[in-house]
Formats: structure tokens, C-alpha cells, sequence
């Protein structure tokens, strides 16, 4: 039985697991009536804009959900979304000191979407269920889109983990009241998020790493957003947080098998 269990998870249902999330953030954005992934600073959108970016963010991860073989483009249209609109058009503009810059967290959450996004469309291009258009492959092969990604991981783990030192009061007030010892918990995490983050950038480390920091993640969907989603279900924040942790578990888990499967 536990060997079927674990049969069970492997890179489909991390592709599954993120699409479901993408789907569901898309359709925050719908509600929101704006294009909202990586949480970007509010600024005048054109309503339909909006929508129809809203409504290509869903299309796509339906596609991802379907697992056919557009998949893997769905991937990287919805990373190339969130790095054009999300962090090009909105979050750059507003990064106008270096220490605002350096903590701007949802920065980089953007930024680590995107190179999730393209871990994801690596491997449906790698296992062969979907094609890379032609004339993208001028442009760039699959080993450096995943590199790209990885890096994007990395920076989001390392800047999350040092930002639990640098908000400590947030993060452990963050924590639900039935999880005891907060202090401790604020402080493990972030050295968590901080090593994972290391051992992404360490090819030996990489796929461990990316194992422990699905799991991790996962958990933080389960212990943390889910039952702060019932106490704030009108909250924004909460809303987005359920979707982003399941969304993170996914990419994680697929890296993990991307990795696992190269050194075999």
C-alpha cells in the first residue's frame, strides 16, 4: 500500500497540483476584475485588459490540468504573463531604493512564479508531452529555461527566509494560535526556506532540496492557509496565499522528479 502511495506522487501530479492552483488564482483575478498574480502593486488597469489576461491565465491552466500537449506552451504563456504584467509593468516601477527593492517580497514571489512556470514547461518539453515551438528554441534551450527557473526559486527561498528574521513580530503572529511555539517555528522556517534556497544553487543538494521544500510548502497549505482561509475567508491576502502555497508544492515536486530523472 505505501508503495503505491508514493508511486502516486510523481511529476504529473505536480504539474496537476500547479495547474489547479494557477486555476484558482485566475480566478481571484476574474473576481478582482484585475491580473493580480504576485500580488503587484494596484495601479489604474484597463478592465478588459485585465479580463483577458484573467481569462488566459485560466485557459492555460486548464491546458496544464489536461496534461495534453500544449501543456508545456500553457506553461510558459502564463509565466511570460506574470513577468510582463505583473512584474515589468507594475512591480518595477515602484522598486525605487535599494532597500525597498531588496524587501520587496512579492518581487520576488512574482519573479519565482515566472521561473516556476518555466520549470514546469521544461518538463512536459523534456518527457516529450509537449513540443517547443521552433522558433523559440533559437532563442533559448531547455537547459537554460530551467536554470533560469531555478535561480528565480532560489532568490524568492533565500529573500522569504531572511525576511522572517527581518519581520520576526509578522511572521510569528502569522502562525494560527492552535500551532504552539511560534518563536520557534518563525525561526526554523526561515532557516529552512534560507537552506532550501542554497540547495537549489547546489546540484547535488537540488533535488533533496526541492522534495523538502514541497513538502514544506504543502504543509503550510494544510496547517496554515487553509485554517487561516476559514478564519478570513473575505480577506484578499488569505485567498491568495491558499492558492500560491499549493501552486509552490507543485513546482517544487516537479523539480524534484526533473532532477531525480537526470541523475538516473
Amino acid at each position: 500500500m505505501g508503495t503505491r502511495y508514493i508511486k502516486m506522487i510523481n511529476i504529473d501530479l505536480g504539474r496537476k497540483i500547479y495547474g489547479i492552483g494557477m486555476f484558482y488564482l485566475g480566478c481571484l483575478s476574474v473576481i478582482a476584475q484585475d491580473f493580480i498574480l504576485g500580488r503587484p502593486p494596484a495601479i489604474n488597469t484597463d478592465p478588459a485588459l485585465a479580463f483577458l489576461l484573467s481569462i488566459s491565465l485560466l485557459v492555460a491552466s486548464g491546458l496544464i490540468i489536461l496534461n495534453n500537449k500544449r501543456a508545456g506552451i500553457a506553461a510558459l504563456c502564463i509565466g511570460l504573463l506574470i513577468l510582463i504584467f505583473s512584474f515589468l509593468v507594475r512591480v518595477v516601477p515602484t522598486l525605487t531604493t535599494f532597500d525597498g527593492a531588496l524587501w520587496s517580497i512579492n518581487a520576488y514571489k512574482a519573479l519565482a512564479l515566472v521561473g516556476g512556470s518555466f520549470i514546469i514547461a521544461v518538463s512536459f518539453f523534456e518527457d516529450g508531452t509537449s513540443e517547443m515551438p521552433n522558433f523559440l528554441k533559437k532563442f533559448i534551450s531547455t537547459k537554460y529555461l530551467k536554470i533560469i527557473g531555478i535561480a528565480l526559486l532560489a532568490l524568492f527561498l533565500i529573500i522569504s527566509g531572511c525576511s522572517h528574521f527581518k519581520y520576526f513580530d509578522f511572521v510569528q503572529n502569522f502562525i494560527p494560535s492552535y500551532i504552539p511555539f511560534h518563536k520557534f517555528f518563525a525561526n526554523f522556517t526561515g532557516l529552512c526556506l534560507i537552506g532550501g534556497g542554497v540547495g537549489l544553487l547546489i546540484p547535488y543538494t537540488r533535488s533533496w532540496s526541492a522534495l523538502l521544500a514541497s513538502i514544506m510548502i504543502f504543509s503550510w497549505f494544510l496547517l496554515l492557509h487553509i485554517p487561516r482561509l476559514f478564519d478570513h475567508f473575505y480577506d484578499p491576502s488569505d485567498r491568495m496565499g491558499l492558492g500560491e502555497s499549493f501552486v509552490f508544492a507543485g513546482i517544487f515536486l516537479v523539480l524534484y522528479h526533473l532532477e531525480k530523472n537526470q541523475n538516473n
